[in-house]
C-alpha cells in the first residue's frame, strides 16, 4: 500500500490542484497528522507520479502571480487510486483503513462492497476464532473476563466489524452513496454537498514551486 499515492491522486481526482494547493488542503484538513505526509514527500512523490504517467501538469499563471503546474489526473492514476483505495480499505492498522473508507468515491460503488463484504466475513471468522480461543482457556485468567489479549483482539475487531457493516449500508443506500463524491465525505450527511467541489481560489505558491 502507498498512503502517499492514495491521497495525492485522491485530492486531485477531486479537482486540479498544484503542489501547493495539496499542501494547503491537507494542513487545512489536517490530513498530515494522521496521513504522516510531508512537504518533501509530496512533492516528490508529484514528480514520480507524473514520469509514471497517473498524473499530467501544465503551467497555469494568474495576473502577475507566479507560474505554477497544476495537476489533473489520468486513467492510469485513476486505476491506481481505486486499487489503492480498496487495498487501504481492507489494511491491518486503523490509519490505512481510515484513508480508504476517507477516499470511497476513488473506486467504483459495487466493487466497494465486494470488498467490503469479503472483508467482513474474514472478521467474522476471526471473531469465531477467537471465542473459540477465549472459551477454551483455563479459568480464572488474570483478567476477569478471559485471556487479555484474545479479549483485546476481539473486541477490537468487533468495533471494526460494526463500521464495515455500516460503510456497506451506506454504499448499498442510493441517496446516501451520492453524496460519497469527494473526500472525507463518509464523515458528513448535512452539507452543501455542491459547493465542495468547486475549483478553489488560486494561492500564490511560494518561492514559484510546483
Amino acid at each position: 500500500m502507498n498512503r502517499y499515492d492514495l491521497v495525492l491522486l485522491g485530492l486531485i481526482l477531486e479537482h486540479e490542484r498544484s503542489g501547493y494547493d495539496i499542501i494547503t488542503e491537507i494542513r487545512d484538513r489536517e490530513l498530515d497528522r494522521w496521513a504522516k505526509i510531508s512537504t518533501s514527500t509530496i512533492y516528490n512523490r508529484l514528480i514520480t507520479l507524473e514520469k509514471n504517467e497517473c498524473i499530467v501538469g501544465h503551467s497555469e499563471r494568474d495576473g502577475n502571480r507566479p507560474e505554477r503546474m497544476v495537476f489533473n489526473i489520468t486513467e492510469k492514476g485513476k486505476e491506481l487510486l481505486r486499487k489503492e483505495v480498496l487495498k487501504h480499505l481492507t489494511g491491518f492498522n486503523d490509519d490505512p483503513r481510515t484513508l480508504g473508507f476517507a477516499f470511497l468515491y476513488g473506486a467504483d460503488n459495487k466493487e466497494l462492497i465486494r470488498a467490503l463484504e469479503a472483508h467482513e466475513r474474514r472478521l467474522v471468522q476471526e471473531i469465531e476464532n477467537l471465542e473459540k480461543m477465549i472459551a477454551e482457556e483455563p479459568r480464572p485468567t488474570l483478567y476477569p473476563e478471559g485471556p487479555f489479549l484474545n479479549c483485546m483482539s476481539r473486541d477490537h475487531i468487533l468495533v471494526e466489524l460494526k463500521y464495515v457493516r455500516a460503510a456497506i449500508g451506506i454504499l448499498r443506500d442510493p441517496i446516501r452513496n451520492k453524496k460519497l463524491d469527494g473526500y472525507f465525505y463518509i464523515n458528513f450527511g448535512n452539507r452543501p454537498f455542491e459547493n465542495f467541489n468547486q475549483k478553489p481560489e488560486i494561492r500564490s505558491p511560494q518561492h514559484g514551486a510546483y
